[in-house]
């Protein structure tokens, strides 16, 4: 998917118009505390997938060739607003730049000038897999609030390469500001390390100006989001072993297209519109059959605290990798919000209990077990 440098600028220069430089923005160097924190965080990651390769052994404890993210079955995926790709490329840009110093000292010129009216984000969030993310399929955004907050934002991105590849790329994308005049200017961000730039004007720390749009973009959408139109999402007819012990096949639906970030970050970015609960009780084999599915509104606020409070408490994917017995129940809910986005959590309810968030786990919570029993009984 990765494609040559020039590639990523061609396509950045198609999308962008003629848009005048601007003097030379004042130094706006950002306190590297965050970035220390990012660091520990990223060391840890990469602590735990050496590991895990010791653990499952090889080359086999990666995913390679997986198949796109998986979707809600049935017709059901046809959610209004759901946005598509549109126009948008079908690779985010190439990766330009893997650590400190990889890019060039910035021209001069800020990242856009003032007076943009509307943005369109092209977007690549990456899908979860075991050890692995990739970038998603496109999907094309489209903001109209608060577009001048966006371009601050955007022009406050430190200059300095401090530690950049401890920042999060979240897909890497193409963000195009359009101008009542009819300029545009396009913003491409990188799939790693979070380096933005427009032609030879680069920044870093991208995931502030992402967080600077999702913000921007939520707001937007659940002012005009209608609930009780989202319609529910289904759950596959069968679990089978998956790529490790406590993972199962099919993949865990994990479609979309905005995140929450800093100190209220959440594993929902929006309010839940409809919960689907489906119980899998293990059969012959290694597999588990649906034994039964419920659909509820009414539940969708009680699943959405215990959901957020157990996704807290994630402990990454090393942990809950081996078990001494499979589960003979395991029950999910398929959450489906009020931006129509879906995302799902598993729970084993016997053998090794785990709450699974996309490829992560958690402790067992009562609280999200007590949201299952009273919307499937107890196992």
């Amino acid at each position: 998917m990765t494609r040559p440098d020039g590639d990523g600028r061609a396509i950045g220069r198609l999308l962008d118009g003629l848009v005048p430089e601007l003097a030379t923005p004042p130094d706006r160097l950002a306190a590297v505390g965050r970035k220390v924190r990012r660091r520990r965080r990223l060391t840890g990651v990469l602590a735990a997938v050496a590991v895990a390769a010791v653990l499952i052994g090889g080359a086999a404890a990666f995913a390679t060739a997986r198949p796109g993210p998986s979707v809600p079955a049935g017709p059901d995926t046809a959610v209004p607003g759901r946005p598509g790709a549109g126009d948008c490329p079908a690779a985010p840009p190439a990766r330009f730049g893997g650590g400190n110093g990889d890019l060039p000292s910035s021209a001069a010129g800020d990242l856009a000038r003032a007076g943009a009216v509307r943005a369109v984000f092209c977007r690549y969030i990456e899908v979860p897999e075991l050890h692995v993310r990739r970038p998603g399929p496109p999907r094309r955004l489209v903001l109209t609030r608060d577009v001048g907050g966006l371009v601050t934002a955007l022009n406050t991105l430190p200059t300095s390469d401090i530690d950049p590849c401890f920042t999060v790329g979240l897909g890497g994308g193409y963000l195009t500001l359009e101008y009542g005049d009819g300029g545009r200017a396009t913003v491409e961000f990188a799939s790693a390390c979070g380096f933005v730039r427009r032609g030879t004007v680069t920044r870093y720390q991208g995931d502030r100006a992402v967080e600077a749009f999702d913000r921007r973009f939520v707001a937007q959408a659940l002012a005009a989001a209608r609930p009780g139109d989202v319609p529910a999402a289904g759950c596959a007819q069968r679990l089978t072993t998956g790529p490790a012990d406590g993972r199962f096949s099919p993949d865990p639906v994990a479609d979309f297209w905005t995140v929450t970030y800093g100190a209220d970050r959440r594993y929902l970015s929006a309010p839940l519109a409809v919960v689907t609960a489906c119980r899998y009780v293990r059969g012959d084999g290694d597999a588990w059959d649906r034994t039964r599915q419920v659909t509820d509104r009414g539940a969708a606020g009680d699943a959405a605290t215990a959901v957020n409070a157990a996704a807290e408490a994630t402990a990454g994917e090393i942990p809950y990798l081996h078990c001494s017995a499979p589960p003979g129940t395991v029950d999910v809910l398929v959450l489906r919000d009020v931006l129509g986005e879906t995302r799902e959590v598993r729970v084993t309810r016997d053998a090794c209990p785990v709450v699974t968030f996309d490829f992560e786990g958690a402790p067992p919570s009562p609280a999200l077990n007590a949201v299952l029993d009273r919307l499937l009984g107890r196992p």
